[in-house]
């Protein structure tokens, strides 16, 4: 548990050498339940603890099932506007410095479930390949186009892993700000169905200037993965009968079909295609909108 008097809210002073800052415990974090229609995910996460006077950013979840019907992103996030989105839960944490040296970093957490905005029926998101190609175009539709000059703005997937303790296919991994340091995310993608995703992502912000081995001799980001790690880690996933036989069919189909060990960055600047899957060179005239 933090130590509030060591570490309060409060900036009064500068911070020399390295800060390791501190954020919430995870070993008081509760167990939350997200019912979905054909199974029930479960995570511990500690209570939201955004920054004081910053924007909330909370989604607090409902006594509900979730059908993950879902709704347009906006033009500007999604100009393609091939995937289909549910916020399910949100919460933000703030990590401190010691002794009055102030907020040094923030972590903040979604869970959302996806969709394709035009169905696909012959998309399996149960299988290992597709949710690859689920993700990278998710990824790329929300991202790819980014750009800052002729520069993509973002780097993805980066330490791309397989994980293991799932009954469904899944993989997490890392996304950079290539133009401005300090700013992380990390997902985790995973099939609640043959045509439905769920989407759990961290942004982390290490609040320091320079070069990202200069933001980090200044803030590490240790505490702030770990607190991420062990979100990770608890993750439990409980399939209906109807969504364990749909598994198992794919599994006696394709028994050698797994989440690939590894992954290069994607191309970026690019577009999707309006089938949320097919990744195209990027054009900034693709997607724009009419002169009115």
């Amino acid at each position: 548990m933090r130590n509030y008097i060591k570490y309060p809210p409060f900036r009064w002073r500068e911070h020399k050498g390295q800060c390791i800052p501190r954020g919430p415990s995870f070993r008081w974090a509760r167990m939350v339940t997200v019912r979905l229609t054909d199974c029930t995910l479960s995570l511990r996460l500690p209570r939201h603890a955004p920054r004081p006077g910053a924007d909330s950013g909370e989604w607090r979840l409902l006594p509900r099932v979730y059908d993950l019907e879902g709704q347009d992103h906006s033009d500007r996030e999604m100009p393609s506007q091939s995937w289909l989105y549910e916020g399910i839960i949100a919460r933000a944490w703030a990590f401190y410095g010691p002794w009055f040296t102030g907020c040094k970093g923030n972590v903040h957490f979604s869970l959302v479930g996806l969709r394709l905005s035009q169905p696909n029926p012959q998309i399996n998101f149960l299988h290992p390949r597709a949710l690859e190609t689920g993700a990278l175009g998710y990824i790329t539709a929300c991202w790819g186009h980014e750009v800052y000059g002729n520069k993509a703005y973002y780097q993805a997937p980066l330490n791309w892993t397989p994980l293991q303790h799932l009954p469904l296919p899944a993989v997490r991994f890392d996304m950079r700000c290539v133009i401005q340091a300090g700013e992380l995310k990390r997902f985790v993608f995973f099939p609640v169905g043959r045509d439905k995703l769920i989407k759990i992502s961290f942004t982390c912000h290490q609040y320091a200037t320079g070069t990202q081995e200069e933001i980090d001799a200044r803030v590490s980001p240790e505490p702030m993965l770990e607190l991420v790690e062990n979100i990770i880690s608890s993750l439990q996933v409980s399939l209906s009968p109807e969504l364990q036989r749909e598994v198992d069919a794919v599994r006696e189909a394709y028994p050698d079909a797994a989440v690939s060990p590894d992954c290069p960055p994607l191309d970026w600047p690019a577009h999707v295609d309006r089938d949320g899957l097919t990744i195209l060179p990027y054009d900034e005239k693709l997607y724009a909108q009419p002169v009115r």
